[in-house]
């Protein structure tokens, strides 16, 4: 049995009426079942309720599907989560639906390592000899609680964990064990003798770091003598441990997420704890200053309310205006909390107290109003092109919005407050005009001479496990084989429909870390949702079951003709044999390589749109040196030959 069965017997045995009225109250009008909607302010029962027809519908908000769709709305839940609520509810047993995917010997090698490593630095800092963990707890205010919940622990100098593996009784069991330590990064090799090993974390306090169901991937560490020179050490990127798909904390904060309907999104591991332990529950960490598109895609799905919480630095604000860009592409406007003077929001937390930070999450305002406050000059300009022109920065702010109200509205008071006498609907034109002249979400391109157009790129013709539409002939596309020209906003570029088609094509590729890495070169949001789709769908069903699901989501989806004729085309070439670990790195990396260089074009077209906007020798001088900065990138990515895991 599969989720698809679980699916079709929710639908054909449970009457949506009782799945419904497990939420909300349901009463008969007439002949038929209706209730309040909860999808917007509804006083009069509005939404119907249809068992025949296995429905539900509101005819004052639109709002409507069957069962499944219903609690997947309302209570915020993926699509497997959603099938594991009803069928938990009605007395289905779940688990009889779920075929177990089999873990491969590494990865249940590595999750062993990584689980005893988690309870060895535990166990070492109980035993009260480390002077310096005490002292951390204690400078932070932090209990012994709190540092059970979040399994702090203590690396010592003396190799534990390296003398714990070798204590391994099985030869064979040991030897594995090591190599996979190694493998991802909690030992390394001595430099002088390649037959020794020592601890990667030494003399460091651990913060194992979890992914989203709580079964650590990798760890943190925090130096605690003045000599050590890392203040923080992270675990490196492996198989295991993937830092932009993580959100440090989630499996403790996700619940206390849906319960407040809002996240709290901050920068390191200490201001998550921080604002945990002093009762902020629905806080994440993003690692480092960037939030990944997988990790976005699992907050959205549990709610649209996002506060930025970030460091007060210049590191910390353009990591939120990166944030707010990718929020806002979702339909998501977060909200920005700013905590100068201090630097994070565990320094304000310790300075201020709770009471004041509840009244700063209470009083934020959306980040995107924060941007316009910060570009408008003291003195409100006179001249009319000075004018026009800190509109045009209004609609950069508020371009991945697209012509929502949300954005409309706001334009139309920004014009206003920067002097301009035109009415809401000339604003709004000029926007529309400013949006339909854009390529991308929120930067408007002027296209370079063509003389400045690079020729394009020849990929190696030693590898052909994929097809280039470059190679295609042009009848390829009258005839229905392939159609690259979009219904959408944006069209894809070449190498986008190449990535699409193959990874539909091939599945096993999109579980690849390399596929992940491929997504920030991908300037569609649409075929990034679907990449993002993808990889859970290839985790969750059976093989035998992908093709006819991929067919079904085809049909039933709202996607472009675009993407729907290159999802049909690599669904018609699938094959179940799946391409081997190497040939599927070469065909992704050659295809990392050509994004590469599409994103680097469209960056050069951008510098010199700029060049006409040169008012003195010096602006000119670092556009040119930023030009030459960009061709010799350009040069090295089209000289990069892939370099694969031997």
């Amino acid at each position: 049995m599969s989720l698809n069965d679980l699916k079709q017997r929710i639908l054909d045995e449970i009457p949506i009426v009782d799945v419904v009225s497990s939420y909300m109250h349901v009463s008969r009008k007439g002949t038929a079942n209706v209730s309040l909607c909860p999808f917007h302010g509804d006083k009069n029962p509005s939404m119907h309720i249809n068992n025949d027809k296995k429905i539900f519908k509101c005819f004052a908000c639109g709002e409507g599907g069957n069962a499944i769709d219903f609690v997947m709305k309302y209570k915020k839940l993926e699509f497997v989560e959603a099938l594991k609520e009803i069928a938990n509810g009605h007395g289905i047993n779940f688990e009889d639906y779920i075929e177990r995917k089999k873990k491969s010997p590494k990865l249940l090698m590595a999750e062993k390592v990584l689980q005893k490593s988690a309870e060895l630095y535990k166990k070492l800092a109980r035993t009260g000899k480390f002077e310096k963990y005490e002292e951390f707890l204690e400078k932070r205010s932090l209990s012994k609680e709190i540092a059970d919940t979040y399994g702090l622990g203590y690396a010592p100098k003396n190799n534990s964990l390296y003398e714990y593996l070798k204590s391994i009784p099985t030869e064979k069991d040991r030897q594995f064990a090591l190599e996979i330590a190694f493998e991802i990064g909690l030992i390394k090799q001595d430099r002088n003798d390649p037959n020794a090993y020592y601890d990667t974390f030494r003399d460091r306090i651990t913060f194992p770091i979890w992914d989203q169901f709580g079964s650590v991937i990798g760890y943190t560490s925090r130096a605690v003598f003045d000599y050590q020179k890392a203040k923080y050490m992270n675990s490196k990127e492996s198989f295991v441990f993937n830092k932009r798909n993580i959100l440090y904390g989630l499996h403790l904060a996700k619940s206390h997420i849906r319960e407040k309907d809002a996240v709290i999104l901050v920068e390191g591991n200490m201001d998550q704890i921080a604002l945990f332990n002093k009762g902020f529950k629905n806080t994440v960490a993003v690692q480092g200053v960037a939030l990944g598109d997988y990790s976005l895609k699992i907050l959205n799905s549990v709610t649209k309310n996002f506060f930025l919480a970030l460091d007060s630095d210049t590191a910390g604000f353009n990591a939120a205006k990166r944030m707010n860009e990718q929020c806002l592409a979702q339909g998501v406007i977060p909200k920005y909390l700013s905590f100068e003077p201090h630097k994070d929001p565990d320094e304000y937390l310790q300075n201020e107290g709770v009471v004041a930070m509840q009244k700063k999450i209470d009083e934020a305002i959306p980040f995107i109003d924060t941007l316009f406050e910060s570009l408008l000059p003291k003195e409100i300009p006179t001249l009319i092109d000075r004018q026009f022109a800190l509109l045009e920065e209004c609609f950069q702010i508020v371009a991945p919005l697209r012509n929502s109200l949300e954005a409309t509205e706001r334009l139309a008071i920004w014009a206003k407050r920067i002097g301009l006498q035109s009415d809401s609907s000339q604003i709004v034109k000029r926007y529309e005009d400013f949006l339909s002249n854009s390529k991308g979400l929120n930067r408007k391109p002027v296209l370079a001479p063509e003389t400045e157009e690079a020729p394009p790129i020849e990929l190696d013709q030693s590898f052909e496990p994929y097809m280039d539409y470059e190679q295609l002939p042009p009848e390829a596309y009258a005839d229905g084989q392939i159609d690259l020209v979009s219904n959408s906003t944006v069209a894809l570029s070449k190498v986008e429909a190449i990535l699409l088609q193959e990874l539909v094509q091939h599945p096993e590729c999109s579980t690849r870390d390399l596929a992940l890495q491929l997504l920030d070169f991908v300037g569609s949001d649409e075929v990034k949702r679907y990449i993002l789709r993808l990889r859970e769908i290839v985790y969750e069903i059976d093989e035998r079951e992908y093709v006819s699901i991929l067919r079904s989501l085809n049909e039933k989806e709202n996607y472009s003709q675009e993407m729907k004729a290159i999802i049909a085309k690599g669904l018609q070439n699938y094959r179940e044999i799946p391409l081997d670990e190497n040939t599927a790195d070469k065909m992704l990396l050659e295809i990392e390589k050509r994004l590469k260089i599409d994103s680097l074009r469209l960056k050069r077209k951008e510098v010199l749109a700029r060049k006409d906007h040169c008012q003195t020798a010096e602006e000119m001088n670092q556009l040119m040196i930023e030009l030459k900065e960009i061709d010799k990138e350009l040069h090295k990515t089209k000289s990069l030959k892939p370099k694969l895991k031997v």
